[in-house]
């Protein structure tokens, strides 16, 4: 549900800007910098480094929050994402459409935080390529007959997760913006919930 989320959140924000620029992916936006500065292209650069910055200060803020409460990080994380994307219904009317990015990659930061396997090792959550990277090492395994199918299945539909949900965000921004991060913000909202009522059975300390 997190990586079907993060890929609705990051199409919305790349179509919505119609540049190439990603609130959640920041390997491209990373390649988009170099090259941007390579060419001298200072001013347009600013804002592929301006979402890379919030970015990491969004998993800066989550980080935070899960050590200071770490009986209740998840769902406390996830309502924050929700509580971001829900402003930023509001705020996409009476403002420049790289304000809503910038909004989008900090809660996309935040998300980062929301699943850990251990509290102080957190699984990225939008890293597709790691998850396609892990999907050919375990069909290696595979196909040398010391793998595990189980998996592998695992592996690729972490990777489907955010494949679709990059489809369902370019599909619902066909409609207006605002409608369109309704979806997200509803999904974060049944997230946190599910997570609070979880709690008491995912908590590692």
């Amino acid at each position: 549900m997190l990586l079907f989320l993060a890929g609705i959140v990051d199409a919305i924000g790349f179509i919505h800007l119609k540049n190439g620029l990603f609130v959640s992916f920041m390997s491209g936006n990373t390649t988009h910098v170099a090259m941007l500065l390579s060419n001298h292209q200072y001013g347009q650069s600013m804002s592929y480094i301006g979402v890379i910055l919030l970015f990491v200060t969004g998993i800066t803020v989550g980080e935070m929050i899960a050590v200071l409460q770490k009986n209740n990080y998840r769902w406390l994380v996830m309502s924050s994402v929700s509580v971001l994307l829900c402003s930023t219904v509001f705020i996409e009317p009476i403002t420049i459409p790289m304000v809503t990015n910038f909004i989008l990659a900090f809660a996309m930061g935040i998300q980062n935080i929301a699943l850990r396997i251990t509290i102080s090792k957190a699984m990225p959550l939008t890293f597709a390529t790691a998850f396609l990277a892990n999907t050919g090492r375990e069909f290696a395994m595979l196909l040398l007959g010391q793998g595990d199918k189980n998996i592998f299945i695992k592996q690729f539909c972490l990777w489907l997760s955010i494949f679709i949900g990059a489809i369902v965000g370019s599909q619902l921004m066909t409609f207006s913006l605002s409608y369109a991060l309704v979806v997200p913000t509803v999904l974060s909202l049944c997230i946190a919930g599910l997570l609070f009522w979880l709690k008491d059975l995912t908590n590692e300390d």
